[in-house]
Protein backbone atom coordinates (compact mmCIF):
# COMPACT_ATOMS: atom_id res chain seq x y z
CA UNK A 1 0.00 0.00 0.00
CA UNK A 2 1.10 3.44 -1.15
CA UNK A 3 2.91 4.91 1.54
CA UNK A 4 1.62 3.21 4.25
CA UNK A 5 4.24 2.34 7.00
CA UNK A 6 5.24 -1.22 7.17
CA UNK A 7 4.57 -1.02 10.58
CA UNK A 8 0.87 -0.65 10.34
CA UNK A 9 1.03 -4.61 8.93
CA UNK A 10 0.99 -5.89 12.04
CA UNK A 11 -2.93 -4.18 12.49
CA UNK A 12 -3.66 -7.53 10.49
CA UNK A 13 -2.66 -9.62 12.74
CA UNK A 14 -5.38 -8.71 15.60
CA UNK A 15 -7.84 -11.47 15.43
CA UNK A 16 -11.92 -10.65 16.74
CA UNK A 17 -11.12 -12.33 19.78
CA UNK A 18 -8.25 -9.76 20.37
CA UNK A 19 -10.63 -7.07 19.75
CA UNK A 20 -12.97 -8.46 22.36
CA UNK A 21 -10.50 -8.35 24.98
CA UNK A 22 -9.47 -5.10 24.44
CA UNK A 23 -12.72 -3.42 24.05
CA UNK A 24 -15.37 -5.83 25.46
CA UNK A 25 -18.32 -7.39 23.56
CA UNK A 26 -20.94 -4.19 23.81
CA UNK A 27 -18.42 -1.75 22.51
CA UNK A 28 -17.16 -3.98 19.83
CA UNK A 29 -20.30 -4.05 18.39
CA UNK A 30 -20.85 -0.64 18.75
CA UNK A 31 -17.83 -0.14 16.70
CA UNK A 32 -18.67 -2.40 14.18
CA UNK A 33 -21.66 -0.33 13.09
CA UNK A 34 -20.13 2.79 12.84
CA UNK A 35 -17.70 1.53 10.53
CA UNK A 36 -20.22 -0.20 8.57
CA UNK A 37 -22.24 3.49 8.95
CA UNK A 38 -19.49 5.05 7.42
CA UNK A 39 -18.38 7.23 10.13
CA UNK A 40 -14.18 6.84 10.00
CA UNK A 41 -13.21 9.66 7.80
CA UNK A 42 -9.45 10.53 6.24
CA UNK A 43 -7.73 7.04 7.81
CA UNK A 44 -4.16 7.42 8.17
CA UNK A 45 -1.38 5.57 9.02
CA UNK A 46 1.39 7.39 11.17
CA UNK A 47 5.12 7.87 10.69
CA UNK A 48 5.87 5.35 13.67
CA UNK A 49 3.02 2.66 12.65
CA UNK A 50 -0.64 4.08 14.67
CA UNK A 51 -3.30 4.53 13.17
CA UNK A 52 -5.38 8.27 12.95
CA UNK A 53 -8.67 8.89 12.02
CA UNK A 54 -11.72 11.29 12.26
CA UNK A 55 -14.65 9.41 13.88
CA UNK A 56 -18.06 11.47 13.30
CA UNK A 57 -19.97 10.38 16.60
CA UNK A 58 -22.47 13.03 18.53
CA UNK A 59 -19.47 15.27 18.02
CA UNK A 60 -16.47 14.70 15.61
CA UNK A 61 -13.34 12.91 17.69
CA UNK A 62 -9.79 12.67 16.51
CA UNK A 63 -8.73 9.02 17.20
CA UNK A 64 -5.51 6.76 17.62
CA UNK A 65 -5.03 3.31 18.26
CA UNK A 66 -1.70 1.33 18.50
CA UNK A 67 -0.42 -2.22 18.53
CA UNK A 68 2.10 -4.59 19.28
CA UNK A 69 0.45 -7.14 18.07
CA UNK A 70 -0.41 -8.67 21.34
CA UNK A 71 -2.04 -5.49 23.03
CA UNK A 72 -3.80 -3.13 21.93
CA UNK A 73 -4.02 0.91 22.90
CA UNK A 74 -6.25 3.78 21.83
CA UNK A 75 -6.64 7.46 22.32
CA UNK A 76 -9.87 9.42 21.50
CA UNK A 77 -11.12 13.00 22.53
CA UNK A 78 -14.20 11.69 22.74
CA UNK A 79 -15.74 11.55 26.74
CA UNK A 80 -14.58 7.79 27.24
CA UNK A 81 -10.69 8.13 26.17
CA UNK A 82 -9.41 4.97 25.44
CA UNK A 83 -10.94 1.51 24.23
CA UNK A 84 -14.26 3.34 23.26
CA UNK A 85 -16.34 2.40 20.13
CA UNK A 86 -14.59 5.11 17.70
CA UNK A 87 -11.50 3.50 18.23
CA UNK A 88 -12.83 -0.08 17.38
CA UNK A 89 -14.26 1.56 14.42
CA UNK A 90 -10.69 3.09 13.25
CA UNK A 91 -9.13 -0.82 13.12
CA UNK A 92 -12.49 -2.38 11.51
CA UNK A 93 -12.12 0.49 8.97
CA UNK A 94 -8.47 -0.36 8.52
CA UNK A 95 -8.65 -4.04 8.38
CA UNK A 96 -11.72 -3.32 5.81
CA UNK A 97 -9.08 -0.88 3.68
CA UNK A 98 -6.86 -3.88 3.65
CA UNK A 99 -9.19 -6.68 2.76
CA UNK A 100 -10.42 -4.17 -0.70
CA UNK A 101 -7.01 -3.00 -1.42
CA UNK A 102 -7.75 0.69 -0.78
CA UNK A 103 -4.66 2.58 -0.24
CA UNK A 104 -4.09 3.84 3.20
CA UNK A 105 -2.49 7.96 3.07
CA UNK A 106 0.40 8.52 5.63
CA UNK A 107 0.06 10.99 8.00
CA UNK A 108 2.76 13.48 9.04
CA UNK A 109 4.17 14.19 12.36
CA UNK A 110 3.02 17.26 12.73
CA UNK A 111 -1.03 15.81 11.73
CA UNK A 112 -2.98 18.83 13.66
CA UNK A 113 -4.99 15.54 14.81
CA UNK A 114 -2.27 14.82 17.50
CA UNK A 115 -2.67 17.91 18.71
CA UNK A 116 -6.00 17.75 19.65
CA UNK A 117 -5.41 14.19 21.41
CA UNK A 118 -2.28 15.63 23.84
CA UNK A 119 -1.91 19.32 23.76
CA UNK A 120 1.25 19.13 24.92
CA UNK A 121 2.93 17.53 21.74
CA UNK A 122 4.65 20.94 21.02
CA UNK A 123 6.35 19.32 17.55
CA UNK A 124 2.51 20.07 15.99
CA UNK A 125 1.98 23.05 14.62
CA UNK A 126 -0.01 22.58 11.58
CA UNK A 127 -3.63 24.29 12.52
CA UNK A 128 -5.93 22.00 12.91
CA UNK A 129 -8.85 21.80 10.56
CA UNK A 130 -11.51 23.32 12.77
CA UNK A 131 -9.31 26.50 12.70
CA UNK A 132 -8.53 25.94 9.15
CA UNK A 133 -11.61 25.06 7.62
CA UNK A 134 -13.81 28.37 8.67
CA UNK A 135 -11.64 30.56 6.96
CA UNK A 136 -11.54 29.22 3.83
CA UNK A 137 -14.86 28.82 4.08
CA UNK A 138 -15.10 32.64 4.79
CA UNK A 139 -13.25 33.39 1.75
CA UNK A 140 -15.57 31.88 -0.58
CA UNK A 141 -18.96 34.02 -1.93
CA UNK A 142 -22.45 33.19 -1.44
CA UNK A 143 -22.97 31.38 -4.74
CA UNK A 144 -19.97 29.25 -4.29
CA UNK A 145 -21.42 28.29 -1.01
CA UNK A 146 -24.89 27.72 -2.37
CA UNK A 147 -22.93 24.93 -4.97
CA UNK A 148 -20.73 23.11 -2.29
CA UNK A 149 -23.70 22.76 -0.67
CA UNK A 150 -26.26 21.73 -3.32
CA UNK A 151 -23.09 19.18 -4.89
CA UNK A 152 -22.89 17.73 -1.31
CA UNK A 153 -26.37 17.18 -0.67
CA UNK A 154 -27.10 15.84 -4.01
CA UNK A 155 -24.66 12.64 -3.06
CA UNK A 156 -25.36 12.74 0.20
CA UNK A 157 -28.39 11.83 1.18
CA UNK A 158 -27.65 12.89 5.24
CA UNK A 159 -27.02 15.98 4.47
CA UNK A 160 -29.60 16.65 2.06
CA UNK A 161 -31.63 15.57 4.76
CA UNK A 162 -29.46 17.90 7.60
CA UNK A 163 -30.43 20.91 5.04
CA UNK A 164 -34.10 20.15 5.08
CA UNK A 165 -34.18 19.65 8.68
CA UNK A 166 -32.48 22.79 9.50
CA UNK A 167 -35.05 24.69 6.88
CA UNK A 168 -37.97 24.02 8.26
CA UNK A 169 -36.62 24.58 11.78
CA UNK A 170 -35.68 27.94 10.49
CA UNK A 171 -39.68 28.46 8.71
CA UNK A 172 -41.73 27.19 11.29
CA UNK A 173 -39.87 26.30 14.29
CA UNK A 174 -38.96 22.90 15.86
CA UNK A 175 -42.49 21.42 15.77
CA UNK A 176 -42.42 19.76 12.44
CA UNK A 177 -39.53 18.31 13.32
CA UNK A 178 -40.18 16.94 16.44
CA UNK A 179 -43.28 15.69 15.45
CA UNK A 180 -40.91 14.02 12.37
CA UNK A 181 -38.83 12.64 15.02
CA UNK A 182 -41.30 11.26 16.92
CA UNK A 183 -42.59 9.50 13.99
CA UNK A 184 -39.24 7.88 13.01
CA UNK A 185 -39.34 6.51 16.83
CA UNK A 186 -42.55 4.54 16.11
CA UNK A 187 -41.84 3.46 12.93
CA UNK A 188 -38.19 2.26 14.06
CA UNK A 189 -40.01 0.47 17.35
CA UNK A 190 -42.75 -1.07 15.25
CA UNK A 191 -40.38 -2.42 12.55
CA UNK A 192 -39.39 -5.73 14.88
CA UNK A 193 -42.57 -6.82 14.08
CA UNK A 194 -42.36 -6.54 9.93
CA UNK A 195 -41.55 -10.31 8.44
CA UNK A 196 -37.86 -9.03 6.87
CA UNK A 197 -37.33 -8.17 10.84
CA UNK A 198 -38.26 -11.46 11.82
CA UNK A 199 -36.15 -13.34 9.40
CA UNK A 200 -33.08 -11.44 11.00
CA UNK A 201 -32.94 -7.99 9.84
CA UNK A 202 -32.96 -5.16 12.43
CA UNK A 203 -34.63 -1.64 12.77
CA UNK A 204 -32.99 1.60 11.69
CA UNK A 205 -32.32 3.99 13.95
CA UNK A 206 -29.87 6.27 12.25
CA UNK A 207 -32.56 9.02 11.11
CA UNK A 208 -33.83 9.07 14.95
CA UNK A 209 -30.43 9.69 15.82
CA UNK A 210 -29.62 12.40 12.84
CA UNK A 211 -33.08 14.57 13.85
CA UNK A 212 -31.89 14.66 17.89
CA UNK A 213 -28.38 16.10 16.92
CA UNK A 214 -29.79 18.10 14.34
CA UNK A 215 -32.49 19.49 17.35
CA UNK A 216 -29.56 19.40 19.54
CA UNK A 217 -27.16 21.79 17.66
CA UNK A 218 -29.93 24.09 16.97
CA UNK A 219 -30.51 24.58 20.70
CA UNK A 220 -33.73 22.86 21.25
CA UNK A 221 -31.97 20.29 23.74
CA UNK A 222 -35.42 20.08 26.08
CA UNK A 223 -37.47 18.70 22.61
CA UNK A 224 -34.63 16.13 22.79
CA UNK A 225 -35.29 14.92 26.12
CA UNK A 226 -38.37 14.69 25.12
CA UNK A 227 -38.41 12.48 22.62
CA UNK A 228 -35.50 10.61 24.88
CA UNK A 229 -38.66 9.82 27.70
CA UNK A 230 -40.80 8.19 24.06
CA UNK A 231 -37.58 6.25 22.96
CA UNK A 232 -36.93 4.74 26.47
CA UNK A 233 -40.75 3.96 26.45
CA UNK A 234 -41.38 2.22 22.63
CA UNK A 235 -37.47 0.93 22.37
CA UNK A 236 -36.94 -1.88 24.76
CA UNK A 237 -39.40 -3.55 22.85
CA UNK A 238 -37.97 -3.49 19.71
CA UNK A 239 -34.87 -5.27 22.00
CA UNK A 240 -36.93 -7.65 22.89
CA UNK A 241 -38.25 -8.69 20.24
CA UNK A 242 -35.20 -8.61 17.38
CA UNK A 243 -32.79 -11.71 17.23
CA UNK A 244 -29.70 -9.84 16.61
CA UNK A 245 -26.31 -9.40 18.00
CA UNK A 246 -26.56 -6.00 20.37
CA UNK A 247 -27.14 -3.54 17.03
CA UNK A 248 -30.05 -2.70 17.88
CA UNK A 249 -29.22 -1.83 21.58
CA UNK A 250 -26.46 -0.40 20.26
CA UNK A 251 -28.28 2.13 17.59
CA UNK A 252 -30.96 2.67 20.82
CA UNK A 253 -27.73 3.72 23.13
CA UNK A 254 -25.88 6.18 20.25
CA UNK A 255 -29.55 7.84 20.47
CA UNK A 256 -29.38 8.01 24.32
CA UNK A 257 -26.34 9.22 24.31
CA UNK A 258 -27.47 12.08 22.33
CA UNK A 259 -30.31 12.86 24.75
CA UNK A 260 -28.37 12.75 27.92
CA UNK A 261 -25.97 15.26 26.12
CA UNK A 262 -29.11 17.71 25.78
CA UNK A 263 -30.16 16.87 29.59
CA UNK A 264 -26.96 17.87 30.66
CA UNK A 265 -27.40 21.48 28.84
CA UNK A 266 -31.43 21.53 29.07
CA UNK A 267 -33.21 24.42 31.16
CA UNK A 268 -34.33 21.98 33.79
CA UNK A 269 -34.11 22.52 37.19
CA UNK A 270 -31.06 20.66 38.31
CA UNK A 271 -33.07 17.85 40.52
CA UNK A 272 -35.08 17.03 37.51
CA UNK A 273 -32.15 16.18 35.75
CA UNK A 274 -30.61 13.76 38.20
CA UNK A 275 -34.20 12.20 38.29
CA UNK A 276 -34.49 11.93 34.93
CA UNK A 277 -30.93 10.36 34.71
CA UNK A 278 -31.58 8.01 37.85
CA UNK A 279 -34.98 6.35 36.31
CA UNK A 280 -33.49 6.04 33.44
CA UNK A 281 -30.52 3.98 34.97
CA UNK A 282 -33.50 2.43 37.18
CA UNK A 283 -35.57 1.22 34.27
CA UNK A 284 -32.80 0.18 31.72
CA UNK A 285 -32.46 -3.73 31.20
CA UNK A 286 -30.13 -3.34 28.93
CA UNK A 287 -27.54 -0.84 28.74
CA UNK A 288 -29.10 1.57 26.92
CA UNK A 289 -28.47 4.49 29.13
CA UNK A 290 -24.96 4.30 29.99
CA UNK A 291 -24.03 8.28 29.40
CA UNK A 292 -26.82 8.55 32.09
CA UNK A 293 -23.57 8.18 34.33
CA UNK A 294 -22.15 11.67 32.96
CA UNK A 295 -25.41 13.64 34.18
CA UNK A 296 -24.86 12.44 37.32
CA UNK A 297 -21.96 12.79 37.57
CA UNK A 298 -22.44 16.52 37.23
CA UNK A 299 -21.57 19.72 39.50
CA UNK A 300 -25.22 20.22 41.10
CA UNK A 301 -25.76 21.94 44.54
CA UNK A 302 -26.38 20.06 47.24
CA UNK A 303 -29.74 21.45 47.51
CA UNK A 304 -30.65 19.97 44.12
CA UNK A 305 -29.39 16.65 45.29
CA UNK A 306 -31.73 16.72 48.47
CA UNK A 307 -34.65 16.97 46.46
CA UNK A 308 -33.87 14.59 44.45
CA UNK A 309 -33.31 12.45 47.22
CA UNK A 310 -36.72 12.90 48.74
CA UNK A 311 -38.47 12.17 45.93
CA UNK A 312 -36.83 8.93 45.62
CA UNK A 313 -37.52 7.88 49.01
CA UNK A 314 -41.48 8.73 48.57
CA UNK A 315 -41.33 6.78 45.70
CA UNK A 316 -39.22 4.19 47.97
CA UNK A 317 -42.37 4.03 50.09
CA UNK A 318 -44.77 3.18 47.56
CA UNK A 319 -42.83 0.05 47.04
CA UNK A 320 -43.93 -3.21 48.72
CA UNK A 321 -42.08 -4.57 50.94
CA UNK A 322 -39.77 -7.24 49.76
CA UNK A 323 -40.65 -10.64 51.50
CA UNK A 324 -38.40 -14.03 52.78
CA UNK A 325 -39.69 -15.53 50.07
CA UNK A 326 -39.08 -13.02 46.92
CA UNK A 327 -37.06 -13.66 44.35
CA UNK A 328 -34.23 -12.34 42.77
CA UNK A 329 -35.91 -10.21 40.86
CA UNK A 330 -37.98 -7.46 43.25
CA UNK A 331 -34.75 -7.59 45.80
CA UNK A 332 -32.51 -6.31 42.73
CA UNK A 333 -34.75 -3.80 41.86
CA UNK A 334 -35.54 -2.65 45.16
CA UNK A 335 -31.81 -3.02 46.24
CA UNK A 336 -30.45 -0.40 42.85
CA UNK A 337 -33.23 2.35 44.19
CA UNK A 338 -31.86 2.39 47.64
CA UNK A 339 -28.51 2.58 45.67
CA UNK A 340 -29.58 5.00 44.12
CA UNK A 341 -30.69 7.06 46.54
CA UNK A 342 -28.08 6.53 49.30
CA UNK A 343 -25.50 8.45 46.45
CA UNK A 344 -28.20 10.93 46.28
CA UNK A 345 -28.48 11.89 50.07
CA UNK A 346 -24.39 11.17 49.90
CA UNK A 347 -24.14 13.91 47.29
CA UNK A 348 -26.88 16.05 49.40
CA UNK A 349 -24.63 15.78 52.50
CA UNK A 350 -26.39 13.60 54.40
CA UNK A 351 -24.30 10.89 54.97
CA UNK A 352 -25.84 9.84 58.52
CA UNK A 353 -29.60 9.76 56.94
CA UNK A 354 -27.71 7.69 54.15
CA UNK A 355 -26.04 5.04 56.22
CA UNK A 356 -29.57 5.03 58.35
CA UNK A 357 -31.10 3.56 55.13
CA UNK A 358 -28.57 1.26 53.97
CA UNK A 359 -28.82 0.09 57.96
CA UNK A 360 -32.79 -0.57 57.26
CA UNK A 361 -32.74 -2.12 53.64
CA UNK A 362 -29.60 -4.25 54.35
CA UNK A 363 -31.87 -7.47 55.74
CA UNK A 364 -34.45 -7.00 52.81
CA UNK A 365 -32.21 -6.47 50.11
CA UNK A 366 -29.08 -9.07 51.38
CA UNK A 367 -26.35 -6.29 50.78
CA UNK A 368 -24.19 -6.55 53.90
CA UNK A 369 -21.31 -6.56 51.78
CA UNK A 370 -22.23 -2.50 50.96
CA UNK A 371 -23.38 -2.02 54.23
CA UNK A 372 -19.93 -2.96 55.58
CA UNK A 373 -17.75 -1.05 53.23
CA UNK A 374 -19.64 1.77 54.40
CA UNK A 375 -19.41 1.33 57.63
CA UNK A 376 -15.08 0.84 57.65
CA UNK A 377 -15.69 3.93 55.54
CA UNK A 378 -17.09 5.82 58.35
CA UNK A 379 -14.07 4.19 60.96
CA UNK A 380 -17.05 2.00 62.74
CA UNK A 381 -14.98 -1.06 62.72
CA UNK A 382 -16.98 -2.69 65.44
CA UNK A 383 -19.91 -2.60 63.73
CA UNK A 384 -19.00 -3.74 60.49
CA UNK A 385 -17.56 -6.66 61.62
CA UNK A 386 -21.20 -7.45 63.70
CA UNK A 387 -23.10 -6.73 60.11
CA UNK A 388 -20.15 -9.40 58.00
CA UNK A 389 -20.67 -12.33 60.90
CA UNK A 390 -24.47 -11.50 60.72
CA UNK A 391 -24.56 -11.48 56.80
CA UNK A 392 -22.00 -14.70 56.60
CA UNK A 393 -24.85 -16.62 58.88
CA UNK A 394 -27.72 -15.16 56.65
CA UNK A 395 -26.29 -15.63 53.35
CA UNK A 396 -24.27 -18.91 53.81
CA UNK A 397 -26.93 -21.39 52.50
CA UNK A 398 -28.80 -19.40 50.31
CA UNK A 399 -26.81 -17.20 48.69
CA UNK A 400 -22.81 -18.61 49.36
CA UNK A 401 -21.40 -16.20 46.93
CA UNK A 402 -22.26 -12.95 49.56
CA UNK A 403 -21.11 -15.23 52.21
CA UNK A 404 -17.87 -15.58 50.18
CA UNK A 405 -17.93 -11.64 49.84
CA UNK A 406 -18.26 -11.14 53.57
CA UNK A 407 -15.28 -13.39 53.91
CA UNK A 408 -12.42 -11.63 51.93
CA UNK A 409 -13.92 -8.11 53.41
CA UNK A 410 -13.13 -9.69 56.41
CA UNK A 411 -9.85 -11.25 55.80
CA UNK A 412 -8.52 -7.35 54.33
CA UNK A 413 -9.31 -5.90 57.24
CA UNK A 414 -7.66 -8.28 59.27
CA UNK A 415 -4.07 -7.89 56.83
CA UNK A 416 -4.44 -3.93 57.02
CA UNK A 417 -4.56 -4.24 61.35
CA UNK A 418 -1.28 -6.85 60.80
CA UNK A 419 -3.25 -9.91 62.30
CA UNK A 420 -1.59 -12.33 60.50
CA UNK A 421 -2.60 -15.69 62.44
CA UNK A 422 -6.21 -14.40 61.63
CA UNK A 423 -5.58 -13.98 58.11
CA UNK A 424 -4.15 -17.42 58.13
CA UNK A 425 -6.97 -18.99 59.80
CA UNK A 426 -9.76 -17.57 57.00
CA UNK A 427 -7.31 -18.56 54.33
CA UNK A 428 -7.40 -22.07 56.10
CA UNK A 429 -10.94 -22.60 55.98
CA UNK A 430 -10.90 -21.75 52.60
CA UNK A 431 -8.85 -24.30 51.75
CA UNK A 432 -10.54 -27.26 53.66
CA UNK A 433 -13.53 -26.00 51.95
CA UNK A 434 -12.24 -26.53 48.44
CA UNK A 435 -8.84 -27.62 48.53
CA UNK A 436 -7.39 -26.52 45.20
CA UNK A 437 -3.45 -25.34 44.69
CA UNK A 438 -4.28 -21.76 44.50
CA UNK A 439 -6.27 -22.17 47.60
CA UNK A 440 -2.88 -23.81 49.17
CA UNK A 441 -0.52 -21.53 47.89
CA UNK A 442 -2.85 -18.62 49.60
CA UNK A 443 -2.61 -20.12 52.53
CA UNK A 444 1.33 -21.43 52.76
CA UNK A 445 1.72 -17.27 52.21
CA UNK A 446 -0.38 -16.41 54.89
CA UNK A 447 0.89 -19.05 56.93
CA UNK A 448 4.53 -18.06 56.72
CA UNK A 449 3.33 -14.53 57.53
CA UNK A 450 2.23 -16.07 60.48
CA UNK A 451 5.03 -17.91 61.92
CA UNK A 452 3.50 -21.23 61.78
CA UNK A 453 4.00 -22.77 58.02
CA UNK A 454 5.57 -26.23 59.03
CA UNK A 455 2.11 -27.18 61.27
CA UNK A 456 -0.03 -25.89 58.82
CA UNK A 457 1.58 -27.51 55.80
CA UNK A 458 1.77 -30.66 57.91
CA UNK A 459 -2.47 -30.53 58.27
CA UNK A 460 -2.83 -29.54 54.83
CA UNK A 461 -1.11 -32.49 53.42
CA UNK A 462 -2.28 -34.92 55.37
CA UNK A 463 -6.06 -33.65 54.33
CA UNK A 464 -4.41 -34.07 50.80
CA UNK A 465 -3.22 -37.30 50.99
CA UNK A 466 -5.38 -39.21 53.29
CA UNK A 467 -8.40 -36.58 53.48
CA UNK A 468 -7.87 -36.46 57.06
CA UNK A 469 -9.46 -32.78 58.33
CA UNK A 470 -8.29 -31.32 61.49
CA UNK A 471 -10.80 -32.44 64.49
CA UNK A 472 -13.61 -30.09 65.15
CA UNK A 473 -13.15 -27.33 67.78
CA UNK A 474 -12.60 -23.34 68.22
CA UNK A 475 -11.38 -22.83 64.81
CA UNK A 476 -10.20 -24.43 61.68
CA UNK A 477 -6.94 -26.23 62.95
CA UNK A 478 -6.81 -26.36 66.61
CA UNK A 479 -3.78 -25.20 68.49
CA UNK A 480 -2.70 -23.72 65.81
CA UNK A 481 -4.58 -20.83 64.66
CA UNK A 482 -6.75 -18.79 66.10
CA UNK A 483 -10.97 -19.28 66.03
CA UNK A 484 -11.91 -15.75 63.95
CA UNK A 485 -15.99 -16.18 64.40
CA UNK A 486 -16.83 -17.21 61.66
CA UNK A 487 -17.49 -20.83 61.51
CA UNK A 488 -16.11 -23.69 59.74
CA UNK A 489 -17.93 -24.76 56.44
CA UNK A 490 -18.10 -28.38 55.18
CA UNK A 491 -16.52 -29.25 52.04
CA UNK A 492 -18.01 -27.74 48.65
CA UNK A 493 -17.59 -31.38 47.23
CA UNK A 494 -16.73 -34.64 48.78
CA UNK A 495 -13.43 -35.50 47.14
CA UNK A 496 -11.63 -39.04 47.44
CA UNK A 497 -8.18 -38.67 49.04
CA UNK A 498 -5.56 -38.11 47.63
CA UNK A 499 -6.34 -35.02 45.78
CA UNK A 500 -4.30 -35.82 43.08
CA UNK A 501 -4.44 -32.31 40.67
CA UNK A 502 -3.79 -30.54 43.64
CA UNK A 503 -0.66 -32.43 44.63
CA UNK A 504 0.77 -32.38 41.01
CA UNK A 505 0.27 -28.69 41.43
CA UNK A 506 1.99 -28.32 44.53
CA UNK A 507 5.05 -30.93 43.21
CA UNK A 508 5.47 -28.95 40.30
CA UNK A 509 5.47 -25.64 41.86
CA UNK A 510 7.83 -27.58 44.37
CA UNK A 511 10.08 -29.01 41.52
CA UNK A 512 9.65 -32.38 42.95
CA UNK A 513 9.82 -34.71 39.73
CA UNK A 514 9.30 -38.09 41.47
CA UNK A 515 6.15 -36.85 43.44
CA UNK A 516 5.02 -35.23 40.17
CA UNK A 517 5.20 -38.55 38.55
CA UNK A 518 3.80 -40.57 41.60
CA UNK A 519 0.25 -38.22 41.97
CA UNK A 520 0.10 -38.56 37.73
CA UNK A 521 0.66 -42.64 37.94
CA UNK A 522 -1.73 -42.35 41.01
CA UNK A 523 -4.30 -40.13 39.03
CA UNK A 524 -4.34 -42.20 35.81
CA UNK A 525 -5.46 -45.41 38.43
CA UNK A 526 -8.10 -43.63 39.67
CA UNK A 527 -9.16 -42.77 35.60
CA UNK A 528 -9.56 -39.08 36.28
CA UNK A 529 -9.78 -37.10 33.08
CA UNK A 530 -5.76 -35.87 33.14
CA UNK A 531 -5.86 -34.60 29.56
CA UNK A 532 -5.38 -30.97 30.21
CA UNK A 533 -2.73 -31.41 32.43
CA UNK A 534 -0.35 -34.01 30.73
CA UNK A 535 1.56 -30.89 29.10
CA UNK A 536 2.05 -29.63 32.85
CA UNK A 537 3.16 -32.99 33.91
CA UNK A 538 5.68 -33.43 30.71
CA UNK A 539 7.37 -30.06 30.86
CA UNK A 540 8.03 -30.44 34.76
CA UNK A 541 9.64 -33.70 34.70
CA UNK A 542 11.91 -33.25 31.09
CA UNK A 543 14.92 -32.75 32.08
CA UNK A 544 15.10 -35.56 35.22
CA UNK A 545 12.71 -38.40 32.91
CA UNK A 546 13.24 -37.46 29.47
CA UNK A 547 11.76 -41.05 28.34
CA UNK A 548 8.66 -40.80 30.62
CA UNK A 549 7.98 -37.01 29.53
CA UNK A 550 8.41 -38.21 25.79
CA UNK A 551 5.99 -40.95 27.01
CA UNK A 552 3.24 -38.81 28.36
CA UNK A 553 3.31 -36.85 24.87
CA UNK A 554 3.31 -39.61 22.89
CA UNK A 555 0.13 -40.65 25.08
CA UNK A 556 -1.46 -37.28 24.50
CA UNK A 557 -1.11 -37.22 21.21
CA UNK A 558 -2.38 -40.91 20.84
CA UNK A 559 -5.65 -40.33 22.48
CA UNK A 560 -6.42 -36.90 20.53
CA UNK A 561 -6.44 -39.04 17.30
CA UNK A 562 -9.19 -39.41 15.51
CA UNK A 563 -9.99 -43.71 15.16
CA UNK A 564 -11.45 -45.71 13.01
CA UNK A 565 -15.31 -46.97 13.95
CA UNK A 566 -15.35 -50.48 15.15
CA UNK A 567 -16.16 -53.50 12.58
CA UNK A 568 -15.97 -51.06 9.62
CA UNK A 569 -12.93 -50.23 7.21
CA UNK A 570 -13.24 -47.43 5.20
CA UNK A 571 -11.61 -47.39 1.82
CA UNK A 572 -9.71 -44.37 0.42
CA UNK A 573 -12.54 -43.56 -2.24
CA UNK A 574 -14.80 -43.37 0.90
CA UNK A 575 -17.26 -45.96 -0.69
Amino acid sequence: MAGEPETSDIFRTLTWGDLDEWAGAKTLSRGKRYQREGRVRDLACLPWGDLIAWVAGTERYATTVSTDGESIESRCTCPVGDSCKHAVAVVLEYLESVKIGLPIPAATEDDPRLRLLDPDFTEHTAPSPESSLRPSLEEMTKEDLIDLLETLARYDPHIRRAIDDRRSIAATGAGLLVDALLSEIDAAADEWSRDEYRDGGIPDYSRVQEKMEILFSMGYADEVVLAGEVLLQKGPGAVEMVDDEGETIDQIASCMDVVFSALAVSPRPAHEKILYAIEAELEDGYGLCTGAGRVLAGDFPEEEWSIAADRLLERLEDIAPVQEDSGFTPRYRRNRLVTMIVTALDKAGRQDEATRLRIVETGRTDTYPDLAARLLREGQRDEALQWIYRGIRETEEMAPGIADELRTILREIWEREGNRPAVAAVRAEAFFYEPTYPAFRDLMEAARRAGVRDKVRDAAMRYLIGGERPPAGSGVIPGVLPDTGVGVRAPRRESTAPVADTLIEIAIAEERSDEILHWYDRWKEDRIDHYRRQDRVADAVVDAYPERANAIWREKAESSSPKPARGRTKSPCGT
